[in-house]
């Protein structure tokens, strides 16, 4: 089919290559409808209201059942025949084409009743345990949205419009409007799978991750959103600056607004969110790194106050570490350490003081041991 005879709403949602284009991005034909889009100016609201159904029937997050979907479909053509509700006036009603295409036309009406039955389900979201997904999608009706997938067996690097950088894991999708930007001021994307972000820094449009289960807010920093299977077990954990990580029923509760109730982290913090208990679990990142700009890792003391040792540690990796101050005054070390992780650093230390640790809430807390022999932190 030439460019010109995708002249209806019908053509473009009955157009498998137009599917493809809006489902995936990255295909052979998506050239092809980047070019037409541009050719066809007068066809934008047409392309936005193809791409609505598409989304609303294709992108479920937890699909219903082909027999679910009859009986949804059956329900909302009864109200249709009954007067109780009416198509979205962007979908024409065409009754020629019930004579010409009958099965086409059912699909289509389909189609319309799937985005009636969107729309209605977007309501219970905001008074229920909310689908993320669909309410992303919901607040950003009014702008075009992108999605970007990343490749079967190696990550896809991209730069958002706003200079920000992603690591896409393979397999893993990201959607946000065109232009990033959305009315609300703030920059806002969906990550279906794992993704490493580095931030642009703009005060005045904060930075949200949406996953199927925690919200990930940013001003300018580095972080990873790692989420696995449905997307309910997911892992935040920060490289540089600081984030604040919401449940969705707490972000969803604050309307959206998500300004207070979020826990911080900062770098070589991480947050897991636990699906079965529905909480969210502060705690140190398995493999702390060393800050980018830090000083060279290697740590040199003689005869140095442990007080000036905990705080190069401290600066090193920019993890909070507490300990009895009056307790370790008058201590001293000399020790020479190199690449070593920052866990064998501190357990060096530790044995050397005769000191262990534990870690609360990703805060590394030392106690001096009581007896000699007390063998260190493992």
């Amino acid at each position: 089919m030439g460019k010109d005879e995708y002249n209806s709403l019908e053509d473009l949602v009955f157009s498998r290559s137009f599917r493809n284009w809006v489902l995936d991005g990255d295909t052979p034909e998506a050239g092809f409808w980047v070019s037409w889009q541009d050719q066809n100016p007068d066809k934008l609201e047409l392309i936005h209201h193809a791409k609505a159904i598409i989304y609303a029937l294709q992108l479920q997050i937890r699909p219903l059942s082909e027999e679910a979907v009859d009986m949804e479909i059956v329900k909302v053509l009864e109200k249709l025949r009954d007067g109780r509700i009416s198509l979205p006036r962007e979908i024409p009603y065409r009754p020629a084409i019930l004579s010409s295409r009958p099965a086409r036309a059912w699909t289509l009406a389909a189609a319309a009743a799937g985005v009636c039955i969107f729309a209605w389900s977007l309501r219970l979201y905001l008074h229920r345990q909310p689908d993320v997904f669909h309410s992303f999608l919901a607040v950003n009706t009014s702008t075009p949205m992108r999605q970007q997938t990343g490749s079967a067996d190696s990550t896809h690097l991209l730069t958002l419009p706003d200079g920000s950088r992603v690591r896409l894991s393979p397999g893993s999708k990201l959607y946000y409007p065109q232009g990033l930007f959305t009315a609300s001021h703030r920059r806002e994307m969906f990550l279906d799978g794992s993704a490493f972000f580095d931030v642009t820094h703009d005060a005045a449009h904060p930075f949200y991750v949406y996953t199927n289960s925690i919200i990930t807010k940013v001003l300018g920093t580095s972080f990873q959103v790692r989420t696995t299977g449905t997307g309910a077990h997911t892992v935040v954990i920060v490289s540089t600056g600081k984030v604040s990580v919401y449940r969705k029923s707490d972000f969803y509760a604050r309307g959206r607004a998500g300004e207070s109730g979020g826990i911080i982290l900062t770098p070589n913090q991480q947050i897991a969110y636990d699906p079965a208990e529905d909480r969210l679990d502060k705690a140190l990142a398995t493999d702390p790194k060393t800050l980018p700009g830090a000083e060279d890792s290697a740590l040199v003391f003689d005869r140095t106050p442990l007080s000036v040792v905990f705080h190069r540690l401290q600066a090193l990796y920019g993890i909070p570490i507490l300990y009895d101050e009056e307790a370790l005054s008058s201590r001293t070390l000399s020790v020479t350490m190199g690449d070593e992780t920052f866990f064998v650093k501190l357990n060096i230390i530790c044995k050397a003081i005769n000191a262990s640790y534990e870690t609360i809430d990703g805060t590394i807390v030392i106690t001096i041991n009581s007896t000699q022999n007390h063998p260190p932190h493992e």
